[in-house]
């Protein structure tokens, strides 16, 4: 069956919308939740579902997921009060993971989630972001995409209250024969709202990489601007890149812009680093790092920065 499609015509038009799976994986059943731990965050678990609630707003609540065997979760997080969340998925064996992540963030509040996919190299991993986004409030997110033979990911908020904001940022990174379904999608319900969506990453080997970012400007948003941008480095005339950044609009009173664009590394940048005495695959990381380091720098907390940084540069 088909997945992850965005509803879309132009989607459909430009092939886009054509990554199957295999129906029984999508109803595979798992035990409840007992391969997390928590830090600075309190939990209440019903069956597969999590509720948490920051402890310390002042720190990061974190969650560390790391399966054992296949893992179907939801987790919901109402926020109403400054917050930082991160949500680590990590595993040794091949799994499958399918879960939704829940925010709510509610009026005149600052939240900053961080998820990071770090799976087994043959694992499939396919997650859900399902947010409301309340008055005067914003919701920063980064997803950083690295783990599993396949991952899907589908993003969708819903910028309801006036002068609500969300920023998504995003990074992948694919290799061997690793595949990316990356959908994201904004609507921009409420007046004065602000839609960013910052798509960076790159593809080696056959890697290959599908992405769809939507900004929906709803009759009523007025006042609301929206940009996307996404760029992808190729490290191989292998791996394949295609993406379609969407604006829509039923209201006069906007202002949206979207670009994409791919390419190999810059020749002349290459053999720069190069003639430094540095190699060919480590001046690539060099080039790759620095693409990213503006999404990083997001991260206020060292540690947290320095552990992604870490996993990046394993990963290239």
């Amino acid at each position: 069956m088909k997945i992850n499609i965005s509803p879309r015509l132009t989607s459909n038009n430009f092939n886009i919308n054509d990554f199957e799976i295999d129906e029984k994986v999508l109803n595979i059943k798992s035990k409840i939740i007992d391969c997390y731990s928590l830090d600075n965050v309190n939990a209440v678990k019903t069956n597969n579902i999590l509720n948490l609630n920051i402890i310390d707003n002042n720190k990061y609540g974190i969650i560390n997921f790391n399966l054992e065997s296949d893992l179907v979760e939801s987790i919901n997080i109402d926020i109403d009060k400054d917050s930082n969340y991160l949500i680590d998925y990590s595993s040794k064996n091949n799994c499958l993971h399918n879960g939704i992540i829940k925010v709510n963030v509610k009026d005149n509040v600052k939240a900053n989630i961080i998820v990071i996919n770090n799976l087994n190299s043959e694992s499939i991993n396919l997650i859900k972001f399902e947010n409301n986004v309340y008055e005067n409030s914003t919701l920063n997110y980064l997803i950083v995409d690295l783990g599993g033979n396949t991952s899907i990911s589908n993003y969708y908020t819903k910028l309801i209250g006036n002068n609500s904001k969300n920023n998504l940022n995003s990074i992948y990174i694919g290799n061997k024969n690793q595949v990316f379904d990356i959908n994201y999608l904004i609507d921009a319900i409420g007046k004065n709202t602000l839609s960013n969506i910052d798509v960076q990453g790159s593809l080696k080997d056959e890697a290959r990489k599908n992405f769809k970012g939507t900004i929906d400007f709803k009759r009523g948003c007025k006042g609301s601007t929206g940009s996307e941008n996404e760029y992808c480095i190729l490290l191989s005339d292998k791996s394949i890149s295609r993406s379609l950044p969407m604006l829509l609009c039923t209201e006069e009173d906007v202002v949206g812009n979207h670009a994409t664009a791919s390419g190999k590394v810059n020749d002349k940048t290459l053999f720069y680093i190069m003639s430094r005495g540095i190699s060919k695959k480590d001046a690539e990381k060099l080039i790759v790092k620095s693409n990213l380091n503006n999404l990083l720098s997001i991260i206020k907390d060292n540690e947290i920065k320095e552990k992604i940084e870490k996993l990046i540069d394993k990963k290239l």
